[in-house]
């Protein structure tokens, strides 16, 4: 639906506004770049300056064009997100089979760290911003997200902007960083003006102490008196419930808790009984929103309910009773009034509420313990309601019909009790634990293409172990040295995996690596320089279609390629390496055809030295064992001491998590891990979005923060604190 007309003109003027701002933070870029004396730039980012300057005045219009345009393109998103009516797009940038690495993930460290200098710098305009823009979009509590210019918007637009400048990742990553101080300065200007056009308009803004934040978010809270998760909690509150009594049967001091299923004596007076059967009733008919619906606050499910608390109270005389039926209405007042709770699962607790009751009139552990099968039935409902938020999502549908179905089958059992809900909830895993299976299925390409990368890492790793051990004897440069141990290391594996180990193709890369070692250490003799002479030009063209196999960039291919060059040249020179004479290629030819004639001396051959086990005979070897022996094994890398780290390695499938991926935060749910832990495959937020995700990148995320636990506190958890804030607020 259209977005409402005062909200539309704030959009409008900020957009508008948005090439003026860019022009001014260009200018205060240059400005800072051409400042060689800033000590806020490291050496390594000074060393990059000339360059910066250079691409930003030859692509002045580019980057200004690309920062407008992903401005533009995210505001709208967000509208479309508040409207229910969102797609992936430039927020939710390509996943899929996109593979997270630690090199995208430091993009990501990098757009989070300018969206914290520009929410840092201009925290208290950023602020009242939103205590007007709550006000356009028609809520009446404060939220981050009904400000569609947020931090993250810009901080990712300057990104796309430093990408239009120009290709080099270290000039992007330094440009980023100058250009969010910049604009830092310049939006804390432009957004406390646009909070005084909004007052003059007569926008009247938000009470910023009824700020509600997002789903996912931990609500920081001040200090309570007491403890709503501490032992006991509960039977504190209930001696704090209105009973007409002093002394209670299950008080503070009660310290041999009944098993669960203890009977009591609940109150079955006819008035009772009428009274929960009102309740019922009411709770049967209560509107179910839309999951894009969101009711007004007289319409909500708690506000209908409240009127009926002092009549079913009233309705009993046991004291105890009372007690009871007044702290569970307020726990699901509080349940209700969850600022967590996505509106259209607010029903189905609401219909819990009579068969909750019920169990608590008769089992006394139940107000005894949170972890009571009652609790755990309601914390279970809550964590689905908040694992897939956003509107229109079929498996927040899906997990919505469940619930309904299961509340429904409750509120028409008359006794229910703790082994009916132990059933219930042996239900609800189970039908998470089906929804989990069939998006592991549907992704099963992605984990596919995982388990393959995880096998060529692992090979990789073996083969260039071998090829390290393997050139512990040769003298060779350093590059040379890189490109067998690194590179051919990966051409290997990629042959092994694609075509197998007894393939000609990787038996040919395996014999490179022996003749390629020969070749840079070649025997000062007549004899050894004719037979490179012979073996370069199948040699080189071996090369080159290994680097290809593996698609090396051609520029890091001529690199190598010159550098070979360079030690062949020398070593085809008469008088071996290190000679005085400087032949041309002619010369040395002539020289090699006329040693060639010559027989070689008994006493100028060289003499043979030991050498290491060819490295070919281990790959043969390799493919015939049954077992791997225990040297040639990986060994698992140790455990970081970082709390987010530890996390990590005992994630298993259903657990979830918020991470900052792709330039925002979202929650994700593993849906699989690789057998060692190389990779990890998450489901997103968007329905049939998958994130696959290298190890070393979730630790990175992990030590830079930017990789969160989710909401803490249940649902349950949560309601007993609002309740016990309530009972130790002053009056």
């Amino acid at each position: 639906m259209p977005i409402a007309p005062l909200l539309q003109s704030f959009v409008d003027d900020e957009l508008a506004g948005a090439r003026s701002v860019i022009e001014r933070t260009l200018a205060g870029t240059l400005q800072l770049l051409r400042d060689s004396k800033d000590g806020s730039l490291s050496p390594g980012e000074r060393s990059l300056l000339f360059a910066l300057v250079e691409a930003l005045e030859i692509h002045r219009q580019e980057y200004q064009g690309a920062f407008t345009d992903a401005l533009g393109a995210q505001v709208f998103e967000l509208l479309a997100e508040q409207d229910g009516v969102s797609e992936p797009g430039l927020l939710a940038m390509a996943g899929g089979l996109e593979l997270m690495d630690e090199s995208r993930v430091e993009i990501d460290i990098e757009i989070s760290r300018a969206r914290q200098r520009i929410d840092t710098t201009a925290e208290w305009e950023l602020r009242e911003l939103q205590m007007f823009t709550s006000t356009l979009v028609g809520q009446t509590h404060v939220s981050a997200e009904s400000n569609p210019f947020q931090p993250l918007v810009y901080a990712t637009a300057l990104w796309q902007a430093a990408c239009a400048v120009t290709p080099v990742q270290d000039e992007r990553t330094t440009l980023l960083r100058v250009s969010a101080d910049v604009i830092a300065d310049i939006l804390k200007t432009c957004w406390a003006a646009a909070c005084t056009r909004l007052e003059t308009q007569g926008v009247e803004p938000g009470v910023y102490r009824t700020v509600r934040l997002a789903p996912g978010a931990t609500p920081q809270r001040g200090p309570s008196p007491l403890d709503a998760s501490q032992p006991g909690a509960m039977a504190s509150m209930l001696s704090r419930m209105p009973s007409g009594v002093g002394e209670l049967r299950l008080g503070v001091g009660n310290t041999s808790a009944p098993a669960e299923g203890t009977a009591r004596a609940g109150d079955a007076s006819p008035d009772f009984q009428q009274a929960l059967a009102r309740l019922d009733e009411l709770l049967r008919h209560l509107p179910t929103p839309t999951l894009a619906a969101v009711p007004s606050d007289s319409q909500a499910p708690g506000a209908r309910l409240r009127s009926h608390r002092a009549a079913l109270v009233a309705s009993t005389g046991n004291p105890v009773d009372r007690q009871i039926i007044e702290l569970l209405s307020r726990v699901f007042d509080a349940v209700l009034g969850d600022p967590l709770m996505p509106s259209p699962f607010l029903a189905v607790l609401a219909r819990l509420q009579s068969s909750a009751l019920r169990v608590a009139l008769n089992d006394s552990a139940m107000l005894e313990s949170k972890q009571h099968v009652v609790w755990q039935v309601l914390d279970r409902i809550g964590e689905a309601a908040c694992t897939h938020p956003q509107p229109g999502d079929p498996r927040s549908a899906a997990a919505l019909a469940f619930c309904q179905n299961l509340a429904n089958e409750l509120a028409g059992i008359t006794t229910p009790d703790a082994a009916l809900y132990r059933r219930v909830l042996s239900r609800i895993d189970a039908f998470f634990a089906e929804a989990l299976r069939s998006e592991v299925k549907a992704a099963a390409p992605a984990v596919a293409a995982l388990e393959l990368a995880e096998r060529r890492e692992l090979l990789e790793r073996k083969l260039s172990q071998r090829l390290i051990d393997q050139m512990v004897p040769v003298r060779t440069s350093p590059g040379v040295r890189r490109f067998v141990t690194a590179t051919w290391a990966k051409v290997l594996a990629e042959s092994m995996l694609r075509f197998g180990e007894q393939d000609e193709t990787t038996r040919g890369c395996v014999k490179l690596v022996d003749e390629l070692l020969w070749s840079v250490q070649l025997p000062d003799h007549p004899r050894s320089r004719q037979r490179l002479l012979a073996l370069l030009p199948n040699l080189l063209e071996r090369l080159r279609g290994g680097m290809a196999l593996i698609g090396l960039p051609g520029g890091d291919q001529q690199r190598i390629l010159d550098e070979l060059m360079a030690i062949h040249t020398e070593a085809l020179r008469s008088g071996g390496r290190g000679g005085a004479v400087s032949l041309s290629p002619e010369q040395i030819v002539q020289r090699l055809r006329e040693e060639d004639l010559a027989p070689p001396s008994p006493m100028s051959m060289p003499t043979p030295t030991p050498t290491p086990t060819p490295f070919r005979d281990s790959v043969i070897d390799l493919g015939s064992m049954e077992t791997v022996p225990a040297d040639m094994m990986l060994t698992v890398p140790g455990k970081s001491a970082d709390d987010m780290a530890r996390h990590v390695d005992r994630l298993q499938p259903s657990h979830r998590l918020r991470v900052f991926l792709v330039g925002r935060w979202t929650r994700v749910q593993l849906l699989w891990r690789s057998q060692q832990s190389l990779y990890y495959l998450f489901a997103g937020e968007t329905p049939g979005r998958t994130y696959s995700v290298a190890r070393h990148a979730l630790d990175r995320l992990a030590t830079e923060g930017l990789m969160q636990m989710p909401e803490a506190r249940t649902l349950v958890e949560r309601a007993l604190d609002s309740v016990m804030r309530d009972l130790v607020r002053p009056v």
